[in-house]
């Protein structure tokens, strides 16, 4: 099983040969965005350079100069950089009792771990990000029948009708919203969800006649 949370930093330079645009101009300060990517939360900061304004001294009359040859020393343009963090959300699992020699027409019962909200802080670039996420737990129980378990809820039960072994898959939604220290709260793209599978069997309860 992976850790609980687990996020790999990555650190980008790019140089920036193009004129500064509309959007580069805003981040001249640190813009942060936050998007769903192959159902992991990806967070993504950029800080551009600022661009120095020079000053254009006023036309006065002067003598025509000597012409001589000069050198010219062009700057390379300062780096813009870009923090980059993905998100691994929390791993969840699940158990169902009894584990073995589970009958039909009894309830199987249910209990899920990791699959629960999450307040988290993130350092990125000279700023920070506030993360709250919160799931709405799917079950596909593999008999055809599907139910949503929402807010905290950790426990449950299904009953069984037929003997045989079966798939139960335990899908986690999640939701939530973020923010940085000068941005309000904004919503996290859906879409970002965590799958856990396990297999099961079911029987049928033995009948004894005594006299």
């Amino acid at each position: 099983m992976k850790k609980a949370l687990k996020l790999s930093v990555f650190l980008m330079i790019a140089n920036v040969t193009s004129a500064p645009s509309a959007q580069a101009a805003d981040c001249a300060q640190t813009c942060v965005e936050v998007r769903r990517e192959g159902g992991e939360l990806v967070i993504t900061a950029r800080r551009d350079p600022v661009r120095t304004i020079r000053k254009v001294p006023s036309a006065t009359p002067t003598p025509t100069p000597v012409r001589s040859s000069t050198r010219v020393i062009k700057r390379a343009p300062r780096p813009s950089l870009s923090d980059q963090i993905r998100e691994v959300l929390p791993e969840g699992r699940f158990e169902a009792l009894p584990r073995y020699g589970a009958l039909i027409n009894e309830p199987l019962l249910i209990r899920s771990y990791g699959c629960s909200a999450f307040v988290k802080t993130l350092p990125i670039l000279d700023t920070s990000i506030e993360l709250r996420l919160h799931p709405r737990i799917e079950w596909l129980w593999g008999d055809g029948q599907r139910e949503f378990w929402g807010g905290n809820a950790l426990r449950g039960a299904h009953i069984y009708s037929r003997a045989g072994r079966y798939r139960i898959q335990m899908r986690c939604h999640w939701e939530g919203r973020f923010r940085t220290p000068h941005s309000p709260w904004a919503l996290i793209p859906h879409g970002i969800t965590s799958t856990f599978v396990m297999d099961t069997e079911l029987f049928r309860a033995r009948v004894f006649f005594t006299q």
